[in-house]
């Protein structure tokens, strides 16, 4: 079976970040009016557009900038998912996480839902339960109740089947998109025995939760100890629901301190059950520095370098800081670990920073005997824009690059190189200056132009009155005899 291109919602890593880029700079009202326009075309079954990922950097952004949505038009899929939503993910990389459903494995699993025999039950209850919210019924609560033990009995059904019959299996992997679509399937059918249980909390801590009160630890404890007497080890989801409901999952660390002291013997394992969160948290900090390591090893992307990077600093300084009023030295010093590892990525950032600066400079050797050997610019080089552009964005890197070394509690990372970069650029202008003075004709009006573009890109590493300086030489030199 070939994979409907649009339903997998691929994007490169580049197009990501040129899309996180535009998306983010939309003020709030547009961009709620562009959520309601996108899912509007992926119900009527639009295939232009990769709409989860689309939704999703939208979704963070609305949420960021604390943006309405739009309303949205309730039916049985989106009843169905509802309790589910804190665990979805839009990109996935790596192995499958607990807790973690990649938002492209929801269409498949409700086409399975609507469309297979053995879960024929779920379907009609779905059927039901949009006929009864067209129709305002007040049994709304025992329609929805009838689709989640349809479906926990429909899915139950295909999962015993898959695990008795191999072709089978492979045949319902195929559908759900594969090995990970089928993860995230069975993840769902555990889930849907929590329903109850997750609601609860949604309904107890509305998102985006900025910070946990005393209240809030007594109230997660009492809905934890509820769980655990009810569905069993399937409790710890709780714990995921919440991080992902709050809006610096670091945060979470307070209930993680607050249970591992609790003395309370009704909470039974929960003490130990509470190290999901920390080994969370570090899965998804390591994570990150180890994205970073990657980064460095493809060609530089000033966009996915900043971003990755700014989205590394924040959780490691989140997480330190939680840590640090606890007292817990031992999560501090694997943060530290952690942000070793990001500070060496953000030296190879600079370095590779410069090499696109360099491009965008072309030398050749001097003529003359007394500097034969010396290295000017070449202004006869035809400048590709996408050398002028890639060192435009290398520049203005360069230029944040210090602040956010003192973010990452790191200041001297890639601080040599930026005195380089700076230097260079300067030096190269100057010698630009004397290109024009000595050129003639078109070879001067090459050297003008080429001065223009390194003093436009360059700008983001000199001062504002040294840019002005060499412009007013450049033009002085131009109008040389």
């Amino acid at each position: 079976m070939i994979a409907d291109p649009a339903s997998t919602d691929a994007l490169s890593p580049a197009k990501r970040a040129r899309l996180v880029a535009f998306l983010g700079g939309l003020p709030p009202g547009p961009a709620g009016k562009l959520f309601a326009a996108l899912e509007t075309d992926r119900a009527r079954g639009g295939a232009a557009l990769p709409h989860d990922a689309l939704l999703d950097i939208l979704r963070a952004e609305l949420v960021a900038r604390e943006g309405k949505f739009p309303p949205r038009q309730r039916n049985a899929e989106r009843v169905f998912f509802t309790p589910f939503e804190d665990f979805f993910v839009a990109f996935r990389t790596g192995r499958k996480r607990k807790g973690r459903i990649a938002r492209s494995s929801l269409t498949p699993l409700w086409r399975i839902l609507k469309t297979d025999p053995a879960a024929s039950g779920a379907a009609r209850a779905a059927s039901a339960l949009d006929g009864a919210i067209r129709e305002n019924s007040p049994n709304l609560p025992t329609f929805e109740e009838a689709l989640f033990l349809a479906a926990a009995e429909g899915f139950g059904r295909l999962l015993a089947h898959a695990e008795a019959d191999t072709a089978f299996r492979a045949d319902l992997i195929d559908r759900l998109g594969g090995p990970d679509g089928f993860d995230d399937f069975r993840e769902i059918s555990r889930l849907i025995g929590a329903v109850h249980h997750l609601r609860s909390l949604q309904a107890a801590f509305a998102r985006p939760v900025r910070s946990l009160t005393e209240e809030d630890l007594y109230e997660m404890r009492r809905l934890y100890v509820a769980a655990r007497a009810d569905i069993g080890d399937a409790a710890p989801y709780l714990l995921l629901q919440l991080m992902g409901r709050m809006e610096g999952p670091w945060r979470a660390l307070r209930l993680y301190y607050h249970l591992t002291s609790a003395e309370d013997g009704a909470l039974g394992p929960a003490r130990e059950e509470s190290a999901i969160i920390l080994d969370t948290l570090f899965d998804d900090l390591e994570g990150a520095a180890r994205l970073l390591e990657r980064d460095c090893e493809g060609d530089f992307d000033a966009a996915i370098a900043e971003t990755h990077l700014s989205h590394f600093i924040a959780f490691a300084e989140g997480l330190s800081e939680e840590a640090g009023r606890a007292g817990d030295r031992v999560v501090q010093n694997r943060v530290e670990a952690a942000r070793d590892v990001a500070a060496g990525a953000l030296e190879r950032f600079t370095e590779q920073a410069l090499a696109s600066l360099r491009r965008a400079m072309p030398v050749r050797h001097a003529g003359g005997s007394s500097r034969l050997m010396a290295l000017r610019p070449d202004c006869s080089r035809p400048m590709p824009p996408r050398v002028v552009a890639a060192a435009r964005q290398a520049t203005a890197f360069r230029a944040k690059a210090a602040g956010l070394a003192a973010r990452l509690r790191r200041p001297q990372a890639g601080k040599n190189v930026a005195a380089d970069a700076a230097e260079e650029a300067r030096r190269y202008a100057g010698d630009l200056v004397l290109e024009i003075r000595a050129a003639e004709g078109e070879d001067r009006v090459a050297a003008r132009r080429l001065m223009e573009a390194v003093l436009e890109f360059g700008a983001p590493l000199l001062q504002a009155d040294e840019v002005g300086l060499l412009r007013e030489r450049a033009q002085a030199a131009a109008l040389t005899a």
